[in-house]
């Protein structure tokens, strides 16, 4: 028994003695602001500490400062409430950046301006309503409401101006649930929108009597032709469309193109410069030396021919004369026997 007694009692001395002590002293003061819970240390590095462990150090200095910032806290004025002690910070002396701005305030939808402009204030709707056709509490949603509309609603009574008293009321019935259903979630979204600042593209037209507007009828154009799987992108241009003015479809949002790295712009540069260097004219070595042999020729025969006019000769007349053509062989036209064979 004695043993365990004292193997108790080494441990706990060994355990309090691993504790730090929560009296910490330094140099120099810290400064210390309570309301943001700051706590800013002007005093030196050990430098030799710091390059033997850097990990350690910096680990110890950081337990210090905060357990003076702790001391600080519990300087103050303790209360309590609801067995939960707490204490009030005071007003802080440093204001902190923000990363991000402040966000700005919802815009109302249609239904809060509304209720604004009438007076309207909201009140928090009961989880349950007394029924008098069932004689018991109906919760207000919830599959359980479903249900007893339902059981209440087992019959339908066929109004007398009905068109058709054959109808079924309850496909009626269901179908403009639908439509409501269909309804709040359509303002829904255009409350996000709203909310977003995404314009909300155009659906159809409105219906008006008589012929319609140029504009409307151009509106309607553009969004027909982007109601399709590809956003109108393989649909067959108009005849008389023009191509250099880009239409703007209301609601359709240009696609961003992610910016490229500098190797990728590399090699889009090398790759447009590859291009124009191949549109240039190559050079035809035979095309050309062709071309000077036949100005060469034609440059002799024409000083020959002036040579001829000088001596006091007639020379070839115009219609005599044949250019003389680059790699075309003269053909004889007679075989053996003087005759043409064909």
């Amino acid at each position: 028994m004695e043993n365990i007694t004292e193997l108790l009692n080494q441990k706990a001395a060994k355990d309090e003695a691993s504790l730090n002590s929560v009296t910490v002293t330094k140099v120099l003061e810290p400064e210390i602001d309570l309301g943001t819970l700051l706590c800013f240390d002007s005093n030196d590095f050990d430098t030799k500490q710091l390059r033997s462990d850097q990990e350690s150090y910096l680990t110890y200095e950081t337990r210090n400062n905060v357990q003076l910032l702790i001391n600080k806290l519990f300087e103050l004025p303790m209360k309590t409430e609801d067995g939960y002690m707490y204490v009030d910070l005071p007003e802080p002396r440093y204001n902190l950046p923000r990363e991000k701005p402040l966000p700005a305030p919802k815009p109302l939808t249609k239904w809060q301006k509304f209720a604004i402009e009438k007076g309207i204030k909201k009140t928090p709707k009961p989880k349950k309503t007394w029924d008098d056709i069932l004689q018991k509490w109906v919760p207000t949603y919830g599959y359980k409401k479903a249900a007893a509309e339902k059981e209440k609603d087992w019959i339908l009574e066929v109004p007398g101006n009905a068109p058709d008293p054959n109808i079924d009321l309850f496909a009626q019935k269901r179908e403009a649930k639908k439509e409501r259903v269909a309804k709040n979630e359509y303002q829904r979204l255009r409350n996000i929108a709203a909310s977003r600042k995404i314009k909300v593209p155009a659906v159809g037209l409105p219906p008006l009597e008589g012929t319609l507007h140029s504009n409307q009828l151009k509106t309607a154009v553009d969004v027909a032709r982007i109601s399709t799987a590809s956003v109108g992108k393989f649909q067959p241009k108009l005849k008389k469309e023009d191509l250099s003015k880009k239409k703007s479809i209301p609601g359709l949002k240009k696609e961003k193109v992610p910016a490229k790295s500098m190797n990728e712009e590399k090699q889009n540069s090398l790759q447009i410069l590859e291009t124009i260097n191949n549109k240039k004219p190559k050079f035809n070595l035979e095309k050309a030396a062709n071309k000077a042999i036949y100005e060469e020729e034609t440059q002799r025969f024409r000083e020959k021919n002036s040579d001829d006019k000088k001596k006091g000769g007639r020379g070839r007349s115009k219609s005599s004369f044949k250019r003389p053509t680059a790699n075309k062989g003269k053909r004889m036209g007679k075989q053996k026997g003087g005759r043409k064979r064909r």
